[in-house]
């Protein structure tokens, strides 16, 4: 329920962003996510880059005529790819043959985040952008993507799913914008995670952070 709240709460804030401001640009905004994790949980995984998406909306607050606030409202796609070799650990009773020894699977994750990027021209159609952004996890489920034979698993299975419960993820936000028209743009972000997303976890002491590149095309609409 807390974190009902809270969720409630930021899209309350970002939406006040964007009524309240002077100036006003209002738009959407969508493209790649290019995902993984970073921690030492990677140092027993075989993860790998994911590529996923993002899309949501967003407002322009200028400050001045070098600077400018852009809070983001998106439904953004993360995770990572992994891939496990169960000839490392065959069962004995043959439940796991050894003619399927390596499963490939995703880890998707749902999340609502709220990025507010604070924006400096550097020059016209170029902007720096920095800020903070936090996430909150909607859904995750594993999908099998490869299995290289027959035996337990085929590809297409969900062996993991469920509601994220809105846990949270925040970290900080780096990137640039190029400004090619008047309305449109297209922006390489750069969201290293902070919060450790194994925290959950008792049984285990671990840690695994996002790291996601953002490739967007933004679009003004008034």
């Amino acid at each position: 329920m807390k974190k009902s709240v809270s969720v409630v709460a930021i899209v309350l804030l970002a939406s006040s962003l964007f009524v309240n401001a002077q100036e006003r640009n209002f738009g959407v905004i969508g493209g790649l996510n290019y995902a993984n994790i970073r921690g030492d949980r990677t140092d027993f995984t075989n993860n790998s880059w994911r590529t996923a998406y993002h899309l949501g909306v967003f407002s322009n607050i200028s400050l001045n005529d070098k600077m400018a606030l852009e809070p983001r409202i998106l439904f953004s796609s993360k995770g990572y790819n992994d891939e496990i070799d169960f000839g490392e650990f065959q069962s004995q009773n043959g439940e796991l043959p050894l003619t399927q020894r390596h499963v490939k699977y995703a880890n998707r994750n749902s999340y609502l985040s709220v990025p507010l990027l604070f924006k400096y021209k550097l020059v016209d159609n170029l902007s720096l952008d920095l800020g903070p952004e936090i996430a909150f996890l909607l859904y995750s489920k594993d999908v099998i993507t490869k299995v290289d034979g027959e035996g337990y698993f085929t590809k297409g299975d969900v062996p993991q799913e469920g509601s994220g419960d809105f846990f949270l993820d925040y970290g900080a936000m780096a990137g640039v914008t190029f400004y090619f028209a008047t309305n449109a743009s297209i922006q390489l972000n750069y969201f290293h995670g902070l919060s450790n997303l194994d925290r959950k976890i008792t049984i285990i002491d671990s840690t695994q952070n996002n790291s996601v590149f953002q490739l967007s095309l933004g679009y003004l609409i008034f």
